[in-house]
């Protein structure tokens, strides 16, 4: 433990990164306040979350609640044209990007959790970092956690060299509640982590998460699917056009995409992928759309400035590592400043090469994956 009056942490964004680094400091007595720009509840995203051991080790190192999963026995690969596919005996569980924030809001005292709170600017001499918050009395602590997310404002100005990379393909996602869906499409990915590759390339994948209000109990879950899809500039270009004809940059919110976008996408469904897959995608009301990008910085550490989470590195989505990367960012800051006590700066410098070579690895794990595919997609056009 370090003393609380040696060391004042300002967390800006109060998501799962600023969160996570949050419950890990005021674990090592640190005297920490989460800035969040949101005015109100958090959108929960609709996304699904494959379990890793980073989160859940830190969860219960801090005496979080239990975080609602789901679970299956089985991994199953389906073909294109149909039938039941191939499985094999792998245990794993699944939670909701809702049900990760949930457990940590709930672990994070509401007195040190600020929303409406928009920085509108940083500085620091010394050893004393200012925030600058619209509206507000500036706070200057001893070390300022950048962790507002995959499009930081900070880490452009700390590293305006640096931008997201495109991948060249995007993510379409969707859930679906198991009260409202049929129940033929529930018993068949039930128990399941299931796969199929798409007659032109690319994947889809489904599994069971918590539900409305993170309950994970069967009848009250809900299926996710993630379909990984080619799309070159031009065609992201119109994908990122919302319903209200907005241009979009990086992503397609729920409730956004227009219904024709919708109906090519289950058009496409019905001849790319597995005859279930596709009426699942047809079953699902409001799907929504996030551009593959990679983020990989050099460093994290500016000062007593330090990018965490996605406004470190931004991984892709499958290599099922980003919310295990906030945890992780987390977790070895913690370790190293508690390590170090009175030396923060040799703390922070412990912590960012431990984040830099994870951040390195995972990011060039999804690369490969990423790469894999395009062999795949090669190898289908040629034939």
């Amino acid at each position: 433990m370090i003393d609380s009056n040696l060391l004042r942490v300002t967390i800006v964004g109060g998501s799962i990164g600023g969160l996570c680094a949050g419950v890990a400091l005021r674990g090592i007595g640190a005297d920490v306040q989460i800035f969040e720009c949101h005015p109100g509840p958090m959108d929960t995203r609709g996304a699904g979350i494959v379990v890793q051991g980073d989160l859940i080790s830190l969860l219960r190192r801090h005496q979080a609640p239990r975080l609602p999963t789901t679970s299956c026995r089985v991994r199953r690969y389906l073909q294109p044209e149909g039938g039941a596919g191939q499985e094999q005996s792998m245990p794993q569980d699944f939670t909701s990007w809702e049900a990760i924030y949930t457990t940590l809001r709930a672990t994070f005292p509401d007195e040190r959790y600020h929303r409406s709170a928009q920085i509108t600017d940083v500085t620091q001499e010394g050893q004393r970092v200012t925030a600058r918050i619209e509206g507000r009395t500036p706070i200057e602590s001893d070390l300022l956690l950048a962790a507002d997310g995959a499009n930081s404002a900070l880490r452009r100005r700390l590293l305006p060299d640096v931008s997201p990379t495109y991948a060249g393909y995007v993510a379409w996602r969707g859930t679906l509640d198991e009260a409202t869906a049929p129940p033929h499409l529930v018993a068949f990915f039930d128990d399941a982590f299931t796969f199929s590759e798409a007659r032109s390339g690319g994947h889809i994948l489904v599994y069971f998460i918590p539900g409305e209000g993170t309950e994970a109990t069967p009848g009250r879950r809900r299926l996710n699917w993630v379909w990984y899809v080619r799309a070159d500039d031009a065609e992201l270009a119109r994908i990122l056009i919302d319903a209200n004809g907005e241009q979009h940059h990086a992503s397609l919110p729920q409730g956004l995409t227009p219904q024709s976008m919708i109906d090519e996408l289950r058009a496409m469904a019905l001849r790319e992928v597995h005859p279930m897959l596709a009426e699942l995608v047809a079953a699902t009301a409001d799907p929504f759309v996030q551009t593959i990008v990679d983020v990989i910085v050099p460093r994290t550490v500016f000062g007593r400035i330090m990018l965490v989470g996605d406004a470190a590195f931004v991984v892709r989505p499958h290599t099922a590592g980003a919310t295990a990367k906030a945890a992780y960012d987390a977790s070895v800051l913690g370790k190293s400043l508690a390590r170090e006590r009175q030396n923060v700066d040799a703390g922070l410098s412990a912590a960012e090469n431990l984040q830099v070579d994870y951040g390195n690895g995972l990011a060039a794990h999804g690369i490969a994956l990423g790469d894999r595919w395009a062999a795949q997609l090669k190898g289908k056009k040629a034939q």
